[in-house]
């Protein structure tokens, strides 16, 4: 039943991925929309869907474990992808890219839209993806990714800047809205309240549209590149982000004696394509940017088909 459902909501995401890619070709919408809606998503609809996922439902510590196995599987792969850009003796610019690319996954930006999709927007479900997101994913990219585009970067930065740009997600909406729902959930807010209830109201109404949003602006941004001078890299990516990282934590998983449904989340969200954010920092420290955009495009297109395979696995 969960892979038939799987299977049907990846669907209708691609659908409305191929919609806004035909609205750009008749020049419905412009791919600087794209840019627009990526601000309400991040900054309106993403921190509304996880407050109101996570007040709704007790925040347990255990539920920790969650992050703790994404983390894991993200720096084991980190690990894997830097050791193969020294095999292949690539440039630090290039080995940026492939270690970005095959590390980081697109949990809050993709992650949210399939798990609301593939669990009917259970509050269980999206509270689990929410601390698998925002703990495990979200706190090592904005740490971790940045170092990583520093380091391998060839623009200078000195210890302040790299200091101040790994602060900035801890003050960003997506944060605030994540310890703003923990703290809420332990406070038995009285929904029946005519102005509690019309605020959920509201939270849901604005949540609600995540993921067609979502599924839009990648079909709006979305252009078919050529792959062939960097096959080799985008091929070892596709490998150790979207087949290796969802094994690892499913294996964890096992290994942790998970519920069904925190092993289903986990490995859900380990399957998602590269996060967009890697191409902003390799753009913005001098990682090779086009390589990174082009791992982020290969991955999507590829985890349309390895999530499935991910799902028939969880079966």
């Amino acid at each position: 039943m969960f892979e038939h459902s799987a299977i049907e909501s990846l669907l209708v995401l691609i659908s409305v991925i191929f919609l806004g890619m035909f609205l750009r070709k008749w020049k419905l919408l412009k791919e600087e929309d794209g840019i627009v809606f990526t601000k309400i998503i991040i900054n309106v609809t993403i921190p509304a869907l996880i407050f109101y996922a996570l007040s709704q439902q007790e925040f347990e510590a255990k539920k920790l474990m969650l992050a703790f196995v994404m983390i894991t599987s993200q720096v084991t792969c980190a690990l894997l992808a830097w050791g193969v850009s020294i095999l292949l003796k690539l440039s630090r610019p290039r080995r940026g890219a492939l270690i970005l690319g095959a590390t980081f996954t697109s949990s809050a930006f993709l992650g949210y839209a399939v798990v609301k999709e593939v669990f009917h927007g259970s509050s269980e479900a999206l509270a689990d993806a929410a601390v698998v997101s925002e703990l495990g994913v979200a706190t090592l990219l904005f740490t971790m990714g940045i170092f990583i585009a520093m380091h391998f970067g060839t623009n200078s930065s000195n210890r302040q800047e790299k200091y101040r740009e790994m602060m900035k997600f801890f003050y960003s909406p997506i944060f605030i809205a994540l310890v703003s729902g923990i703290l809420a959930s332990f406070v038995n807010i009285p929904q029946q309240n005519i102005l509690v209830g019309g605020f959920y109201k509201v939270l849901h109404l604005i949540s609600s549209a995540n993921t067609f949003l979502v599924a839009l602006v990648i079909g709006v941004m979305l252009h078919f590149r050529d792959l062939r001078k960097v096959w080799v890299v985008v091929l070892l990516v596709i490998v150790i982000k979207l087949i290796i990282q969802p094994l690892l934590s499913h294996t964890q998983a096992m290994v942790y004696n998970f519920p069904e449904l925190w092993n289903q989340i986990v490995v859900l969200e380990a399957s998602m394509p590269t996060a967009a954010m890697t191409a902003v920092f390799a753009k913005r420290y001098g990682c090779d940017a086009e390589l990174t955009s082009i791992l982020v495009f290969a991955t999507f297109i590829s985890s349309c088909i390895t999530m499935i395979m991910m799902i028939i696995l969880l079966n």
